[in-house]
């Protein structure tokens, strides 16, 4: 792992966000992880606010990353923003949120709304 990544994985929640959304609005797509049968990641909100969060990294070599610290086989893949905008909705309909670029020490969890803007206003 090059030392640059390591040290924007290590940067804090608000950096991290302020770094992600800087490269999907230049690239218009993110990066999520899918196992064998195509089923998502899906993290677990330890604040319980939330049944499940979908995690997205601003890029494959940071979705690789999150792929070799767990135990099970992922592969991480790319989607389009439009597309991602209308998974959204599915995981929002099953009570879910996203956990946008997460470590290890902490994550910012966002709805398709706050995304939406945040996208736009870049």
């Amino acid at each position: 792992m090059k030392l640059i990544k390591r040290f924007i994985l290590n940067r804090p929640a608000e950096k991290r966000l302020a770094y992600f959304y800087g490269m999907v609005a230049t690239d218009e797509q993110v990066w999520l992880l899918r196992d064998e049968n195509g089923d998502l990641l899906l993290l677990e909100d330890d604040d319980g606010e939330y049944p499940f969060l979908l995690p997205v990294w601003p890029s494959r070599s940071f979705a690789e990353m999150e792929v070799a610290n767990i135990d099970e086989s992922y592969e991480a893949f790319n989607i389009p923003l439009l597309n991602f905008f209308d998974l959204l909705v599915d995981i929002e309909n099953d009570g879910g949120a996203t956990a946008i670029f997460p470590n290890k020490n902490d994550t910012t969890i966002q709805k398709r709304d706050e995304i939406k803007v945040m996208i736009r206003n870049l």
